[in-house]
């Protein structure tokens, strides 16, 4: 497993630091000092050095066992930053490639272009100081599903302009959501799940008042007492909508429907399925004739279509 961040809110946790990211930070060339140039100095010191105080033997050897040693210490330091940068090959990593935002994929390969050592991501080179972020492959999942997840819900619309239409996206908003598994879900922002609460709320409120609305339409219960079948029918195909809007309402939503709109569509229900039984109007009566006026309505506008067509081939 490779080198891991602390996740909270959605995003990394600075502080934490890899290895090869450190390696791969720019030197200052100007201040380093190589082999030719330490022989250019010590020739120099040689040359121009007192001649009434020449510097000893055993300070020559001290510089020359110094210089050594360092030259030594930097072969290190090369030989283990390339093999901290090929530990990186199969990793998954995000680099921050400055305007064009984080680039997500994983390390193919290795090589060096230009003294500088470029990672292969996503059949592109990378310098390795572009480096922010090394992580294992259910981090690497957990970051990119998070912003998918983070796109979806920016594209739904604000609550203000929220609308039952829009009821079928908040709820594959949700689904995504409850598909994450618990380490995912952390590197979801806090923002964009209240978003996506506030708007299933507002959801839950506008199927509320449909709700309410259709069972405001519904007759009294003197009215359907009074009713012949005819009228009763009319009454059975108002009480199917308002039927079929309950049935859709989640435990949640039902308790945002006023107690007394409750009550009056219990109180009218009773009261069809009385008369109902009291005319011999069974469910399939009901259902034939709600059948017929949906069939009525598709006929309209198949009417109107043509008529449409027929006005602009005349034109």
């Amino acid at each position: 497993m490779g080198p891991m961040q602390e996740i909270k809110d959605g995003k990394f946790v600075d502080g934490t630091s890899d290895t090869a990211a450190s390696s791969g930070k720019k030197k200052n060339v100007g201040s380093e000092m190589g082999q030719d140039q330490f022989l250019q100095l010590l020739v120099a010191q040689m040359q121009y050095q007192d001649p009434l105080e020449p510097t000893s033997n055993t300070e020559w050897v001290a510089q020359m066992a110094t210089f050594s040693m360092v030259e030594s210490l930097n072969n290190m330091q090369q030989a283990f930053n390339k093999q901290s940068a090929n530990s990186l090959v199969g990793k998954y990593v995000l680099i921050n490639d400055g305007d064009n935002g984080y680039v997500k994929g994983k390390v193919d390969y290795i090589t060096q272009q230009d003294g500088k050592t470029k990672l292969s991501v996503n059949d592109k080179l990378y310098d390795i100081d572009k480096l922010d972020t090394v992580a294992d492959e259910e981090y690497f999942q957990g970051s990119v599903i998070a912003n998918e997840f983070h796109e979806m819900v920016s594209l739904l619309p604000p609550e203000s302009n929220l609308t039952l239409q829009d009821e079928g996206l908040v709820k594959s908003a949700r689904e995504e959501y409850e598909k994450m598994t618990d380490t995912q879900k952390k590197f979801v922002q806090k923002e964009y799940l209240e978003k996506l609460r506030a708007l299933e709320e507002k959801i839950a409120a506008l199927k509320a008042t449909q709700f309410t609305g259709t069972v405001k339409e519904l007759p009294s219960v003197g009215q359907i007492e009074e009713a012949d079948k005819e009228k009763l029918e009319e009454y059975n195909v108002l009480m199917k909508k308002a039927d079929e809007l309950y049935e859709n309402l989640s435990d949640s939503q039902r308790k945002k429907v006023p107690e007394e709109t409750i009550k009056q569509y219990n109180a009218v229900k009773e009261a069809i399925e009385a008369a109902n039984k009291k005319l011999g109007i069974t469910d399939e009566d009901s259902s034939e004739d709600g059948s017929k006026e949906v069939a009525d309505l598709l006929q309209k506008i198949l009417d109107e279509l043509k008529a449409q067509n027929s006005a602009g081939a005349e034109n």
